[in-house]
């Protein structure tokens, strides 16, 4: 069964004075998180031609959290990270991330 795709701007996470709002509800926060952590990730490896990054799946396919390291890398302009699963498939693409909490350019 094909997996949908999700398409997220690292923006609509974030408040006027562009950082997380305390308010934020838990689950949305939770995603905001996961999706964060690739964006650390990618951005602060941007170089490294291996995509496996640290963050582990989120998702829990019969209750059983999924086993699979997220991919993931930039896609051909560099403002969009692309992420899977390669266990389960979960995936999307991220934009959006420039200047955000989560981005960890250095130059």
């Amino acid at each position: 069964m094909e997996r949908p795709t999700y398409v997220t701007s690292m923006q609509h996470y974030l408040d006027e004075d562009h950082s997380i709002p305390e308010s934020m509800p838990g689950p949305a926060l939770n995603l905001a998180l996961f999706l964060g952590s690739i964006v650390g990730w990618v951005s602060a490896h941007r170089r490294s031609p291996k995509p496996r990054t640290n963050v582990p799946c989120r998702r829990r396919p019969d209750l059983q959290r999924c086993t699979g390291m997220i991919h993931a890398r930039f896609g051909d302009d560099g403002s969009m990270i692309f992420w899977e699963c390669p266990i389960c498939y979960d995936h999307g693409v991220i934009h959006g991330w420039e200047d955000t909490p989560w981005d960890r350019r250095r130059d």
